[in-house]
């Protein structure tokens, strides 16, 4: 069930003159350090959440659909499905969005086959979904405490830049984990 970053977000959700006001960093010797904490900190907030907090574009990779029906999207939030193919016997399609309908207001978003869904190969990957997820183009469209989050995560490791340090688990700050934790799985 692999996904696979298509279109990565236009800004990140917390901008290096934010990161550098909340580390008290005045002059820009250190922009280039400070930009990859931040860019790290926002990876291991989404990846621990499961959430997208700025507007990209993912694909969602099954090797069958479910079952029960509902394909589930492990990413959140996702905004919109832009295309749904199909690998089927007969070769690859982009299956009509008649055939199947999505739940995009749940956690997770849900994918149901309708009547008319085509009939999958065997195989890996015979199904890939591309979606568009995030809670919005602009960093303040992030919600307000994973943001604070992040800014604490940067702040952690610019400080214990040799991965030292009193820290909760896996080398998050105790009440960066508590926001983090706060959102796993959360529906909104």
């Amino acid at each position: 069930m692999p996904l696979s970053l298509v279109v990565p977000p236009a800004a990140p959700p917390v901008t290096l003159e934010q990161a550098r006001a909340h580390l008290k960093v005045d002059g820009t010797e250190e922009d280039a350090l400070i930009t990859d904490l931040v860019q790290a900190a926002t990876r291991r907030v989404e990846f621990e959440c499961s959430l997208a907090l700025i507007t990209q574009q993912w694909r969602y990779f099954r090797d069958c659909w479910p079952r029960s029906g509902v394909l589930e999207i492990p990413i959140h939030p996702v905004r919109s499905v832009i295309s749904v193919k199909a690998l089927t016997p007969s070769g690859l399609i982009t299956v009509d969005p008649a055939y199947y309908e999505a739940d995009l207001a749940s956690r997770p978003a849900r994918l149901r086959a309708r009547p008319g869904f085509p009939p999958l190969a065997e195989g890996f990957n015979v199904v890939e979904v591309l979606l568009e997820a995030g809670f919005g183009d602009a960093p303040d469209d992030a919600p307000a405490d994973l943001r604070q989050a992040i800014l604490m995560l940067t702040a952690f490791w610019f400080e214990n830049r040799e991965g030292h340090g009193a820290a909760d688990s896996g080398g998050i700050p105790a009440e960066a984990a508590r926001i983090i934790g706060s959102w796993r799985g959360r529906g909104l």
